[in-house]
């Protein structure tokens, strides 16, 4: 006999056994839960902690004030869907969209294709940030991809340089990261992993 799920949250909760396509996640209800869909296999995105969020919504502010101001396109933050393919629609922390590219959003709600520049802040997903993430990005064009790794207290900037990612710069604190696509935006890295108060 099948198990009947115990409560909404259960219910709500694809098999994880299961493979799927970008179409079925489309056709799932709106988070939370929220899943990202890797290599066909969904997983479920934990809600991050609090060194995190405050790294991103950093980084997210002096990002978007740059971009704007320049009128440079569109910055956007998780929860955002970004299917890149048939297989995968990830759920970056951070995403640039220049102008030239904004024709991948679509309905106003999904973007369909790669974003410029897409940020990942490492959480409890590592592996997949590092690994399977990052391969898929490079090889879908993101131009350029920062790894923010809120542990470390580090942020890496990678090219993609013909379908691969190149390492070109590792900042620690005291370092400012600086883009490779956004001539003249950078970001203190001690900014970014600043003390809070209670933590």
């Amino acid at each position: 006999m099948q198990k009947q799920p115990t409560s909404e949250k259960e219910a709500a909760v694809p098999p994880a056994t299961q493979r799927y396509t970008a179409e079925e996640v489309e056709q799932m209800p709106i988070g939370p839960p929220y899943f990202e869909l890797i290599n066909n296999h969904l997983v479920e995105e934990p809600s991050p902690g609090i060194p995190h969020q405050r790294s991103s919504l950093s980084l997210v502010k002096r990002l978007d004030d740059f971009v704007e101001t320049h009128a440079l396109g569109l910055v956007l933050e998780a929860p955002m869907d970004v299917e890149l393919d048939a297989d995968n629609v990830f759920q970056p922390d951070i995403l640039f969209i220049s102008n030239a590219r904004l024709g991948i959003i679509q309905d106003g709600r999904k973007i369909k294709g790669a974003p410029d520049l897409v940020v990942e802040i490492l959480s409890t997903n590592k592996k997949y940030d590092q690994e399977e993430k990052k391969y898929i990005y490079e090889l879908h064009d993101v131009r350029e991809f920062w790894l923010v790794d809120v542990k470390k207290k580090q942020v890496e900037v990678f090219e993609n340089v013909r379908k691969e990612f190149v390492r070109r710069q590792k900042a620690c604190v005291g370092d400012t990261a600086h883009s490779l696509i956004l001539p003249g935006f950078s970001i203190e890295v001690s900014y970014l992993f600043r003390e809070i108060p209670g933590l």
